[in-house]
């Protein structure tokens, strides 16, 4: 008797962690999934960047929104605010500005809207929508584009698409020549592959020769996204023409773009 109960109690055992190994797998799985923690986030675009310059946590991303509806139109802007940042005077300024370029929006679309005719030729209100999409949120950098949509009659609506890359040390809005300050040339590398890409594309207009001084852009991954404007270089079927470069194309080995301390 003593032996089966010895025997039952190893078997019990037994089960309990093949069992208990058994889920190692799923949860490992879950972790390394790739899914991010929040639909506004690239922190974990910071991982293989160089370590020149030290490390700064990701800054936290709250959603905010302006509605309106009238008669004649239905406004809707979803603009991102900041907290987690160690300089609250830094951290103010930055969502004083995403939240005026938001407000002026919605001020702007309800003015036309109302000024405008009541709703479009086919009968129906005016549509003018705000949305943005955090690109980079790491190694005291916040990355993100901003588009606003405004429908006012005919074949489609219009966006306009703005890049905004904050330092988050003092809360400056970066330039593409400030944050590739180490190649003040970068042009000579983007220029002809951009002018390349579009002499392929059907129904380029044909006008690119420069991305000029300090093009539209946003940080992405180990790089960064140089964009125009629907309509500069293709028709609209095409979007953004959008062109991205990584960092160790455009400057000089070992180089940390996000080192201000150096050039």
């Amino acid at each position: 008797m003593k032996l089966s109960v010895k025997g039952m109690a190893l078997f019990i055992t037994t089960v309990l962690l093949l069992a208990g190994a058994g889920l190692m797998p799923a949860e490992a799985r879950a972790t390394d999934s790739g899914m991010p923690t929040s639909l506004h986030t690239g922190a974990r675009t910071e991982e293989a960047l160089p370590t020149a310059a030290p490390q700064q946590a990701s800054v936290r991303i709250i959603n905010h929104t302006i509605e309106k509806k009238i008669p004649e139109a239905s406004i809707k802007v979803d603009y991102p605010q900041i907290s987690g940042l160690k300089n609250r005077a830094v951290q103010k300024q930055i969502n004083s500005l995403l939240k005026k370029k938001a407000e002026t929006f919605a001020a702007n679309s309800l003015k036309e809207a109302k000024a405008s005719q009541p709703s479009t030729p086919s009968g129906n209100p005016y549509e003018y929508v705000g949305t943005y999409k955090v690109t980079y949120n790491g190694n005291g950098v916040l990355s993100l584009y901003q588009d606003t949509y405004s429908f006012t009659g005919g074949a489609h609506g219009m966006t306009y698409r703005e890049g905004l890359t904050f330092r988050l040390s003092d809360g400056k809005l970066l330039t593409l020549d400030e944050l590739l300050r180490a190649n003040p040339n970068y042009r000579s590398i983007v220029d002809p592959e951009i002018a390349k890409q579009l002499q392929q594309t059907e129904g380029y207009f044909g006008n690119f020769k420069t991305v000029g001084p300090n093009p539209s852009y946003y940080v992405k991954d180990q790089g960064v996204t140089i964009f125009f404007q629907l309509y500069d270089y293709l028709p609209y079927v095409y979007g953004f023409p959008e062109y991205y470069f990584p960092f160790s194309k455009l400057l000089p080995p070992g180089t940390d773009p996000f080192n201000f301390k150096t050039r």
